[in-house]
């Protein structure tokens, strides 16, 4: 019975750990689904980089999307498509100049 209460304990421990130290969950999220960025229209851009390369393609925001991560230290990652949605590459926003939409 006391390994029982070892297990409640480190639980309740585990658990007031996260909450001061300001956890913080999505429930809507979990609860709700993705469907609606799936059907998000993509945007086309040129993408101009800090070293005079452009790329061609879509990508659904012109900032960092849902699906883009940030790393410490200021990089990012953000997924470059083709016209009928299909990931063709990634980009990283520290070496964007500017992108330019293209009608």
């Amino acid at each position: 019975m006391s390994r029982r209460w070892g297990w409640a304990f480190l639980a309740l421990v585990l658990l007031t750990v996260g909450i001061v130290a300001g956890w913080s969950m999505e429930w809507n999220g979990l609860i709700s689904s993705d469907q609606a960025d799936e059907h998000k229209p993509l945007i086309k851009v040129e993408i101009h980089f800090s070293d005079g390369s452009m790329l061609v393609g879509y990508v659904k925001e012109l900032g960092v999307s849902k699906e883009g991560t940030v790393y410490v230290g200021g990089s990012s990652t953000n997924y470059l498509y083709d016209a009928g949605g299909h990931v063709i590459g990634v980009f990283n926003y520290s070496h964007v100049s500017y992108m330019k939409v293209i009608k």
